[in-house]
């Protein structure tokens, strides 16, 4: 049986730090609620409000640990179509191997990392924020209603239609390109 660690109260830094020494080998589980707190005293954060859970599995071995990141719940973030706010549901499982030890200490990769053997504790806070930025879509705007319509700002949309540029039948062609054309690539 695993004992779960559950902390509830979170601020980027001090409560996202693992004392990974006094643990034994094998996998020990975590649980962080990520709130608007965390946000806020990140001062690079897009992310201003959240609720997130991170469920994190750390199977510590002699020489590493590979932690298993699984993330689910809402930001809220602007649309990208009308720039409202919205509430965001996000998920995503992730790996990161943290090699303890090692000579090229620093010398990190996208899931591996490298620690000092005198090192006892590891801060995932920046993990977890890439984490959660890693598991928000590239476009990101409201979802549509029951009915398939788009639910933005109704008034932003009228707007951004006033200002759509209809293209006419003889601009379609740019004569510069015709060339390309005759070029055969087989």
């Amino acid at each position: 049986m695993r004992a779960l660690k559950k902390i509830d109260k979170m601020q980027a830094g001090k409560d996202f730090v693992i004392q990974f020494v006094g643990l034994g080998v094998g996998e020990h589980e975590y649980e962080f609620n990520v709130t608007d707190k965390f946000f806020e005293s990140l001062d690079y954060s897009e992310i201003k409000q959240g609720n997130i859970i991170v469920k994190l599995v750390l199977l510590k071995q002699s020489t590493m640990m590979v932690l298993h990141f699984n993330i689910s719940g809402t930001v809220n973030v602007n649309c990208d179509r009308c720039f409202g706010e919205f509430d965001l549901p996000i998920s995503g499982d992730y790996k990161l191997i943290v090699k303890m030890g090692g000579y090229e200490v620093g010398d990190e990769d996208d899931d591996i990392i490298s620690i000092a053997a005198n090192e006892h504790e590891l801060n995932i806070s920046q993990f977890v924020y890439e984490y959660i930025m890693l598991s928000l879509p590239l476009k990101r705007v409201h979802p549509d209603d029951k009915d398939g319509n788009s639910t933005c700002d109704k008034e932003v949309l009228d707007k951004l239609n006033d200002y759509i540029v209809e293209e006419e039948e003889g601009d379609s062609k740019d004569p510069r390109w015709d060339g390309l054309k005759d070029i055969k690539l087989n």
